[in-house]
């Protein structure tokens, strides 16, 4: 099973002298009052103000600099800044789509708390698809790799990433590798790493690995995302199947077909596959395209 996406259980922290609550305060307070100040920005639905409520997340300290400011109480501060992040995550998930600031803010978590696994496993998935950031998911697993030797989770993801949105193959099965050898590592990992190796690539790997990591959380966040790269990748196979086709016939006749009932009439496809958004599929310059903005897919 993979880890979940929650807070580990903490054991309560020894109360110290004011000198020591205060650093830990502020922090806590920050980031309350950000969360406070965005939400009284959403209710104005004032466009400017909201993006300065993001840039706000800028201003608030390194993850090295709070980890020493937050002195004993860095389990605490951890537990405000996930709070902090999922809410994040989710107010942009809803709204523009844009996580300028997602790659700080558990930057600053797992710095707080180097041995978070899930706070690893969520802000690389994350930053890696919705965020657009692989690479930056990469850097952030490998220092989760550094401060967790034994954790399987991390390579994996390190493994996932590397595999599905850069190609690089070879990467993948040295992560895939890495992870099987794990304390209680996860025994699909085994297949994953030959996957990797045979440089499958192929729409079928694709879909069952992200079934698996579906079967393997029961974290909401984590599956809606699952779900949404599902029908992504359903998307994509049927416009790829198309694109075939049309070159196929392009390469056959010496032109480009006129319909969708031409390519369908000479054989070179069965039946139009379904648009997952529910949208149509056209035809421009040879080239398939769907009537769904990237905007509107969910």
């Amino acid at each position: 099973m993979l880890t979940e996406v929650t807070p580990r259980p903490r054991a309560p922290g020894r109360a110290g002298s004011l000198a020591g609550i205060l650093p830990a305060v502020l922090i806590v307070w920050g980031f309350v009052g950000v969360y406070l100040l965005q939400l009284s920005i959403d209710r104005a639905g004032e466009d400017r103000a909201r993006e300065k409520a993001v840039e706000e997340m800028a201003y608030f300290p390194s993850g090295r600099f709070a980890r020493q400011a937050a002195i004993e109480f860095q389990s605490l501060a951890a537990d405000v800044v996930w709070l902090r992040g999922i809410q994040y995550y989710g107010y942009h998930l809803m709204s523009d789509r844009k996580y300028e600031w997602l790659g700080h803010v558990f930057d600053i978590l797992t710095s707080l708390d180097p041995r978070f696994i899930g706070a690893y496993h969520f802000g690389a998935i994350t930053l890696a698809w919705d965020a657009g950031k692989p690479h930056e998911a990469i850097d952030f697993l490998i220092r989760g790799m550094k401060a967790n030797p034994l954790s399987w989770q991390i390579p994996f993801d390190a493994g996932f990433i590397s595999y599905m949105l850069l190609r690089d193959y070879g990467r993948a099965s040295v992560f895939f590798e890495v992870a099987s050898k794990m304390p209680n590592a996860w025994f699909i990992l085994g297949r994953w790493a030959a996957i990797a190796k045979a440089k499958a690539g192929d729409f079928q790997t694709a879909r069952e690995m992200w079934l698996d990591i579906l079967k393997g959380t029961e974290n909401r966040a984590l599956k809606a995302l699952v779900v949404r790269q599902l029908k992504n990748l359903d998307l994509s196979e049927a416009t790829d199947r198309l694109q075939k086709a049309v070159h196929g016939f392009q390469e056959d006749r010496g032109r480009l077909p006129a319909d969708w009932n031409e390519l369908l009439a000479a054989g070179y496809i069965e039946q139009m596959p379904a648009e997952p958004y529910g949208g149509r599929f056209y035809l421009k310059d040879g080239k398939v395209l769907t009537t769904t903005p990237p905007g509107q897919r969910e």
